[in-house]
């Protein structure tokens, strides 16, 4: 067969393929065109289930005033429930008929929360008939508790809507995910302010399980702001996220942070108030609603992308169709300019590039002899070979970042001392080595005495020159094994490992010492010294974690607190020593002989009141 004719029927057997997959890629485009079009209706659904969770919260905020109200009970409080109550079912109904054209299992589990938030709504309403003396707080918990549950039912309806848009729009993750976490920065910001209702309505102070769950939702807040701005820096916001952003922080993390602190202090005093679950829920959701707005905002972003690549799958898929008729034209226009002379000579070039894509970057690229296309390939190479080993540069000093930023996770910004998160690993990998080796281990707590007297009277950069010193003159008080950390706020922790008894309490009393005779200069030429208590533990075979070694030096911290601070105590097994009143130890760490764990030492210059309300 001549090679005319040979070329002509192997163009023939090409053009059969390529129009193929120029097919191929039209379909991919009608699929491109239908996932968008798809994506922008599960944002939509994700809205809705977002929506959903905010109203059943929201409704939480009247429902709080009902249980709160007096005798008689404000017409005004049942009006404001009611209406409440018709927003969430509004949003469940819009919701649920979306779910009934997107998936039936995600429909069921909707259906399901609803249920449940009906349970609640009857487990509130059998409370607000009831006389006010005679609800109980824990009754008020439970039925604040029971409404609260709804929202983690509702949260694998919206993962599911969250995961269907991601995967469709891979660009918008960062945005969703920000406003899925402010959601849930909202719901437990709802979630602190139902925490009160049961003290408000009782006015009486917090109980220690509220106090627990107070805190534990304040540390969660704080922590989904810390991750929601991270979401926020990690690409440039649109002019309303960023103004929400700020609203946010003006209104929920000024204002509304006040009032909490308010109620917070009166709650761990006397109870004394001054306004029950309505009023406070008037005063704190107002400052709430910014958060909302920040979802809102983020949601309104994602929408308007995913629309405007809709439309760009659109338009795409009308120039892919006018260009699959040109195209298959074109390529035999193509065919028939082909010259066989440039394939011959790409061995060579071959070769190189299959070195240079094995990591051989000594090879040399052979000498361009012509300026033909030959010559531009090798040209080109020489840019790849030049590229690699700038890339090669670039991911060493990659490297070389990424152990800083790890370095930089573990380490306070203030001080400079290892941050709580790095002493936990420290202490972690130092009790499983005590504990397979069996010497000891110690843990040291101490908490600047006063310390927000110091803030108040000299300012908060005072207060943090305070800090620092401590901090530097602790770091060089201890061995080079030993570990010193800032465990937050004006509290540091030292992890002592082989380090029996004698020597903890010697340390610590030693620490003690140096620290009162320490001098912080200040502005102005201040001057100002100050003290700290100390709690000091030991480990012991049950220990299996720091957590419970931490906890029983943490008891003994405020032992030494509580006792006139300014002092060490020691915390055994059987209770609480003071260093002033200690003569001896058991093995197991727990007193013997003038051991006392209860008796008061001696009073001294720096003694307080164990009712003190300072207690830093």
């Amino acid at each position: 067969m001549r090679l005319t004719r040979l070329f002509r029927l192997l163009a023939a057997l090409l053009i059969l393929p390529v129009a193929a997959m120029l097919l191929h890629i039209g379909w991919d485009e009608w699929r491109v065109y239908h996932d968008a079009r798809i994506g922008v209706e599960r944002l939509a659904g994700l809205r809705s289930a977002l929506v959903v969770a905010e109203m059943a919260s929201r409704e939480r905020g009247p429902a709080n005033g009902v249980m709160g109200d007096g005798d008689p009970p404000d017409a005004a409080k049942q009006r404001r429930l009611a209406e409440a109550r018709a927003s969430t079912d509004a949003a469940f109904d819009e919701l649920e008929r979306q779910l009934a054209d997107d998936d039936a299992g995600q429909a069921e589990r909707v259906a399901q929360a609803r249920a449940a938030l009906h349970e609640a709504r009857r487990a509130v309403d059998a409370l607000a008939v009831q006389p006010r003396a005679q609800r109980a707080g824990a009754e008020i918990n439970r039925a604040v508790g029971r409404m609260i549950e709804v929202i983690p039912m509702l949260t694998p309806t919206i993962g599911w809507y969250a995961r269907s848009a991601q995967e469709i729009y891979p660009a918008l993750s960062d945005t969703l995910i920000g406003a899925r976490l402010a959601a849930d920065l909202r719901e437990y910001a709802g979630q602190l302010g139902s925490h009160f209702t049961a003290a408000l309505t009782a006015q009486q102070p917090f109980t220690r399980q509220e106090q627990t769950r107070i805190d534990h939702t304040r540390g969660r807040i704080d922590q989904l702001y810390a991750l929601l701005q991270g979401r926020l820096s990690s690409e440039v916001p649109s002019e309303a996220v960023a103004a929400a952003a700020q609203l946010v922080q003006r209104r929920y993390f000024s204002n509304a942070q006040q009032l909490l602190d308010d109620v917070m202090h009166a709650g761990s005093t006397d109870g004394r108030y001054g306004l029950d679950p309505a009023e406070f829920a008037a005063r704190y959701v107002p400052d709430m609603n910014p958060i909302v707005e920040l979802r809102d905002a983020l949601l309104d972003d994602a929408m308007r992308r995913a629309k405007a690549d809709r439309a760009r799958a659109g338009v795409a898929l009308l120039v892919v169709g006018a260009l699959l008729l040109l195209a298959v034209s074109t390529l035999g226009a193509m065919l028939v300019v082909i010259r066989r002379r440039i394939v011959l000579p790409l061995a060579d070039s071959s070769a190189l590039i299959t070195a240079l894509a094995d990591g051989d970057l000594e090879r040399e690229v052979p000498e361009v002899l012509a300026d033909d296309e030959i010559a531009d390939i090798l040209r080109a190479t020489q840019t790849l070979k030049q590229r690699s080993l700038e890339r090669r540069v670039l991911e060493l000093e990659r490297d070389g970042l990424i152990a800083q930023l790890r370095e930089q996770s573990n380490t306070d910004f203030l001080t400079g001392l290892p941050n709580r998160r790095a002493f936990f690993e420290a202490a972690t990998r130092e009790l499983a080595q005590a504990q397979r080796h069996r010497h000891p281990l110690s843990v040291m707590m101490l908490d600047l005495d006063h310390f927000k007297r110091i803030n108040d009277t000299y300012g908060h950069a005072a207060g943090d020159e305070v800090l620092k010193a401590v901090a530097a003159r602790a770091r060089v008080s201890f061995r080079l094994g030993d570990v010193v950390a800032r465990y937050g706020g004006e509290e540091f922790v030292v992890l002592m490992p082989h380090c029996p008894r004698e020597e903890a309490i010697h340390n610590a009393e030693r620490l003690r010492q140096t620290i009162a005779e320490l001098v912080v200069p200040l502005a102005a030429r201040n001057r100002m010294t100050t003290t700290v208590s100390i709690g000091v533990a030991i480990s012991t075979p049950h220990d299996l974690a720091p957590d419970a070694l931490c906890q029983r030096a943490d008891r003994a911290l405020y032992h030494a607190k509580n006792r006139g601070r300014n002092r060490v105590a020691f915390a055994t097994q059987d209770g609480i020593i003071d260093i002033a009143r200690y003569d001896s130890y058991d093995d197991d760490g727990s007193a013997s002989s003038g051991g006392d764990t209860s008796s008061r030492p001696p009073a001294g210059p720096m003694q307080r009141r164990a009712a003190d309300p300072d207690q830093h």
